[in-house]
């Protein structure tokens, strides 16, 4: 699992068959230093996220599992929304921001 935020939505005309109703948001990861450790990625969206959520995602086999059809061509999967994450040395990263720690 790795920490992304949602920067943008995919629109698409024609997909397969096993993805219909679904729905693919732009996620740019990154580390819990802020650091951004690659460049941003489609991913289905589960949950319901939306612009500017903090998000964590499976990528790989693992990424299809929470759709309907766990056979589908999916590689990444947000999988849950981020209200806050506490780091060992006690600071909080609230959600909307990456980076220094709070």
């Amino acid at each position: 699992m790795f920490m992304g935020r949602v920067i943008g939505k995919v629109v698409m005309t024609v997909k397969d068959e096993s993805l219909e109703g679904a729905r693919f948001l732009i996620v740019q990861p990154f580390n819990h230093d802020g650091t951004l450790p690659g460049p941003p990625l489609v991913a289905i969206d589960v949950v319901q996220s939306g612009p500017g959520d903090t998000v964590y995602l499976v990528k790989g086999r693992e990424a299809s599992m929470p759709w309907i059809n766990p056979h589908c061509p999916v590689d990444a999967c947000i999988v849950g929304i981020i209200d806050q994450f506490h780091l060992d040395d006690g600071g909080v990263t609230p959600p909307g921001s990456t980076g220094a720690v709070a």
